[in-house]
């Protein structure tokens, strides 16, 4: 049976490299998409690419926030330059919008630094290739400590729905026993109220024969219940699958609304009404939690 996994998830991994403390926190969200973000130091926006590839090996939908940190950057920081030209112009264009605004406040230092590219790296800076190994080994860590997390949601969610198959499953085999008496109570209700028109010796009997095979395809539900119970199957070989199954889930949930719905309006038995409504419960509950599954 295969894993299935949740869109929502923590972890955070850590890692010593001489002087550096390299740390990584990654979260993730529900999202129709696979969507990554990462976060990285300026000195390391060349290694954005790899670390994206790290990560959807890994994950295949939601909205995933990667955040890499380093606490001492000594050794990193020889070739770090300011570029005076940037600075100046953002200092003046701060002092045109003072001007503008009314702003009797000068420029302080803390304004300027919230414009990154006031910094940049000579030519010659590049991190070696036993720093890149190890952020990229970090940040595979932290994924898999991010899926394990997931992965321990996604058997709740599994659990839950698979109860609730149970549920379905055993609500329209009884729906299906009720319903069998369908035509044949629409049918007497007709024959009673005729009898209550007109004498039975004039009553047409080709014509109630006709009346009484019109009535059954119309509140006959026996294609609907097949139906029905291969979109239960068809759930239940998806979900033991394991992910990346959640849209193809919320499709399977879609015909089955669908398979209800029209149930609810073949039905005039009050027994089989409250089946259901029961049924559309279950499904509008598996609609919810499949949102949460990748």
């Amino acid at each position: 049976m295969g894993t299935v996994y949740s869109m929502t998830g923590f972890a955070s991994a850590k890692t010593q490299l001489n002087s550096n403390e390299l740390s990584c926190e990654i979260r993730s969200l529900n999202s129709r998409y696979l969507e990554i973000y990462i976060k990285l130091p300026l000195m390391l926006k060349d290694m954005e690419d790899s670390l994206r590839e790290i990560i959807r090996e890994e994950v295949h939908r939601g909205k995933v926030h990667c955040s890499i940190y380093i606490s001492s950057t000594e050794p990193l920081l020889q070739n770090l330059r300011v570029d005076e030209g940037t600075v100046l112009m953002y200092k003046n264009l701060l002092d045109q919008i003072r001007k503008i605004a009314g702003i009797e406040e000068p420029v302080r230092l803390s304004d300027l630094l919230e414009f990154k590219d006031i910094f940049t790296f000579d030519e010659e800076t590049h991190i070696d290739e036993v720093f890149q190994s190890a952020l990229q080994d970090l940040v595979r860590e932290a994924v898999a400590r991010l899926n394990a997390t997931r992965s321990s949601e996604g058997a709740h969610l599994r659990d839950d729905l698979e109860q609730r198959l149970e549920t379905i499953t055993r609500l329209v085999g009884e729906i299906h026993e009720l319903a069998k008496d369908n035509a044949r109570i629409e049918f007497d209700k007709l024959y009673q109220r005729l009898l209550s028109r007109i004498d039975e010796k004039k009553i047409d009997r080709n014509r109630l024969e006709m009346e009484l095979a019109l009535i059954s395809d119309r509140v006959d539900i026996s294609e609907e219940v097949v139906r029905m119970n291969s979109h239960l199957e068809l759930f239940r070989q998806t979900l033991a699958k394991g992910s990346p199954i959640g849209k193809k889930l919320n499709f399977i949930l879609q015909e089955m609304h669908r398979e209800t719905n029209t149930m609810a309006s073949k039905n005039t038995i009050f027994e089989v009404s409250r089946r259901i409504v029961a049924i559309k419960e279950e499904v509008e509950r598996m609609r919810e939690q499949v949102q949460n599954i990748e």
